[in-house]
């Protein structure tokens, strides 16, 4: 009787090992690596916390600000974070090496896809176009105006989208100062007012569809969207690993039909070291819990499961690998 005992509570405790197992994972605190706080991807990083809670309730993800995607690179390479957010093309200049890279990073691992629609939206005053009869980036190389551009700071991926976009049509910087034209670098909120007082002809940033800085720039004067080749838009994922979307052309007033572009995804990387087994829980877990991703912003309602597999820039991870195939999406 006594062995019998033994047996039976070796076995109860076995069982509640392995129940336990499903209910934990290794780590009661992860390290998420953002960019600054008070935007998107720091409400990313509240989302993917409530969806780990939601399936661990032992976990929290702890969102660290940080200098962006590039910067998220070395971070997780380092294993100074768990995970970090970053941009496919800024993952495949990582796995390059090239600048600002002064070698590969080649342990970085895709683990899930949080949006593919930072669209590419280009836009020229009204005034300038119909002054300078520039109606697209050919025109803009033929007749060579003094155009006063915008882009996004150096450092951040939608200024090299910009700069490949140019270099697409054969444009430099250069050769737009050579025109008496200017070259200005701002972020987002920054472009909106230079915009508002009248310091700027053509803009280029990649943002939601219907962005608030969009909707303010719109608001204050009237805009043409310029439009983006097919040629160059293949050219320019080619080389930067990017996607492309369609804008709905009851998006903006300014659009009469829809309108292609190019688009940044963003996703979540995870160092390559990182347990097959913890990484399938967590990318599990935001599975099963997208929802609570979507309710971080109206922006991510769009964003479901099949979408977390939609990127091409680095290997996903073995653990992820799993937990998709295991929900029927690879």
């Amino acid at each position: 009787m006594l062995g019998i005992r033994k047996v039976i509570k070796a076995a109860v405790v076995g069982t509640c090992i392995g129940l336990a197992s499903v209910n934990v994972v290794a780590k009661d605190n992860y390290i998420l690596a953002g960019a600054s706080p008070g935007g998107l991807w720091s409400l990313l990083g509240a989302g993917v916390d409530k969806a780990m809670r939601a399936s661990y309730p032992n976990a929290t993800v702890t969102y660290q600000t940080s200098g962006g995607g590039f910067a998220n690179a070395v971070q997780v390479a380092s294993k100074k974070v768990d995970f970090g957010i970053m941009h496919d093309a800024e993952a495949k200049i990582a796995a390059k090496g090239t600048d600002p890279y002064k070698a590969p990073v080649t342990n970085l691992r895709a683990m899930a896809v949080m949006y593919n629609f930072g669209a590419f939206q280009p836009m020229v005053t009204k005034d300038f176009a119909d002054k300078y009869g520039i109606s697209s980036y050919e025109d803009l190389k033929s007749k060579k105006p003094p155009v006063r551009l915008i882009i996004n700071k150096r450092g951040l991926i939608a200024h090299n989208q910009a700069l490949e976009v140019l270099a697409a049509y054969g444009i430099t910087l250069s050769d737009i100062e050579s025109w008496g034209g200017s070259v200005q670098f701002s972020g987002s909120k920054g472009i909106v007012e230079l915009m508002k007082n009248r310091q700027g002809d053509l803009v280029m940033n990649n943002l939601f569809v219907g962005h608030s800085s969009i909707r303010d720039i719109l608001n204050s004067m009237p805009m043409v969207m310029m439009p983006v080749s097919q040629a160059v838009r293949d050219k320019v994922s080619g080389v930067m690993g990017t996607g492309q979307m369609v804008i709905p052309g009851k998006a903006y007033d300014i659009l009469s039909d829809d309108y292609p572009t190019l688009a940044l995804t963003a996703m979540l990387v995870v160092n390559s070291d990182t347990s097959d087994d913890e990484v399938y829980k967590v990318t599990k877990a935001l599975i099963s819990n997208v929802g609570e991703i979507q309710g971080v912003h109206k922006a991510m309602r769009a964003l479901n499961p099949a979408m977390m597999v939609k990127q091409n820039a680095i290997p996903f991870h073995p653990g992820a690998v799993k937990a998709y195939k295991e929900a029927g999406l690879m």
